[in-house]
């Protein structure tokens, strides 16, 4: 159960210093590497940019706008203006279309993307999002009800690694009450957005219906989840340094001891990119059987490569060649770090191609050789990967998501 606190107070500077340290650390206040903010304009993200601003000098608002209602870009121009006027920098960014359907889930997926890319071009590290006390609530209770068990019920943590960047999510502990609080003692108004309130929305439905004894319980069980959580990925940590060894070129070779239910999970969502672990169901035919495919990965006999297993991407998952641009992101796991690509050229699977080349010299699986990324030109592979010491050329980087351990998944 959480202190009694008075929740008109307003968070202080010094309280919100506490909380900042505790997720730190943090890189020098330097304009060239300001901490980014995600401003939606509603009293909780207005909060938390004002305190972001005393805290560091040198801070970036970023404010989406989903065109998802007639009014929203008036609304957006509106929260820019507001923050510039309270002396933080502010950047627009607005969606495209995205498909109908999972209104709420596209419309999340969208906007982090659009505040990864936007974090990336200004030099942001970090982005601080405004989940607050009652954000955390809703999510184990969601998940409770979804039969979620510790992994979930341990709610969203403070720091989650996403893609290039970190979300920090400082207002955990903070009850939403106090960030409004916070916003009347300086005279600042904030935007009500009025799907914050539609019942289709399973969020809103939670929001409105928790009691504060459900409240309580939401906390107890999220407390108990993560002692549990923290304990398991300890363990696992321990089996995968003694069992487990990762490859640059995106594959993993498990020992005997390590090809178990704890393992897998982790291992297929970081050798696929994908941002979900299989199933335990899932998991537990993939061990009795001894190989096969699951969640966009091979596990098969390691071979050459001595006892156990190898885990590699399925090549018939893998993602259909994309434009070949600078920082472009293939497969959910490959990233080009090359500048000025060809024209017409594109970012593909070496696929076929791999018979002209020698895995074993390059110590790789001929399979996960396949599924390595490759520059494509008029049907013509023009560049191969520079992970293939002496033989490639072109700058990919591993960009597929998160550690094994210590960390999530849930973006929230």
């Amino acid at each position: 159960m959480q202190p009694v606190i008075d929740l008109n107070s307003p968070v202080g500077a010094d309280e919100f210093s506490a909380l900042m340290k505790d997720v730190g650390p943090w890189l020098p206040d330097v304009p060239e590497a300001p901490v980014g903010l995600a401003v939606s304009g509603g009293g909780d993200s207005l909060a938390l940019a004002l305190l972001a601003r005393r805290w560091r000098r040198h801070v970036l608002a970023f404010v989406v706008d989903h065109a998802l209602r007639p009014e929203s870009g008036a609304e957006a121009y509106l929260t820019v203006e507001r923050l510039e006027a309270m002396g933080i920098k502010a950047r627009l960014l607005t969606l495209a279309p995205f498909p109908k359907g999972r209104l709420q889930e596209r419309a999340r997926d969208a906007r982090f993307e659009a505040l990864e890319a936007a974090c990336v071009e200004a030099g942001c590290l970090d982005l601080l999002v405004a989940h607050h006390l009652h954000d955390q609530d809703e999510t184990v209770w969601m998940r409770h009800h979804a039969g979620s068990g510790p992994r979930g019920l341990a709610g969203m943590e403070t720091t989650t690694l996403r893609g290039r960047i970190r979300i920090v999510r400082p207002c955990l502990t903070l009850h939403p009450d106090r960030l409004r609080a916070t916003l009347r003692s300086e005279g600042l108004a904030w935007i009500e957005d009025p799907s914050n309130q539609n019942r289709r929305f399973e969020r809103v439905r939670w929001r409105q219906d928790l009691s504060p004894t459900q409240r309580d319980q939401a906390r107890e069980w999220q407390i108990s989840a993560q002692e549990f959580r923290h304990s398991e990925e300890d363990e696992l940590a321990r089996v995968l340094a003694k069992s487990a060894v990762w490859h640059p070129a995106g594959w993993v070779h498990l020992a005997p001891e390590g090809v178990c239910e704890s393992t897998l999970p982790p291992l297929i969502r970081l050798v696929s990119g994908r941002r979900y672990r299989p199933s335990r169901e899932q998991v537990q035919a993939l061990v009795l059987r001894g190989e096969g495919a699951l969640g966009g990965v091979m596990m098969r006999p390691a071979g050459r490569f001595g006892e156990g297993v190898v885990l590699v991407r399925e090549e018939r998952a893998v993602e259909r060649p994309i434009r070949a641009d600078a920082g472009a992101l293939w497969d959910g796991r490959w990233r080009c770090n090359a500048q000025g690509l060809p024209t017409n050229s594109l970012i593909g699977a070496v696929g076929d191609e791999a018979t002209k080349l020698d895995a074993r010299r390059l110590g790789l699986p001929k399979s996960a050789l396949r599924t390595l990324p490759a520059l494509w030109q008029g049907g013509q592979i023009i560049g191969l990967p520079d992970v293939l010491a002496g033989t490639g050329t072109v700058p990919f980087f591993w960009a597929g998501g998160v550690p094994v351990t210590g960390e999530s998944g849930a973006i929230g």
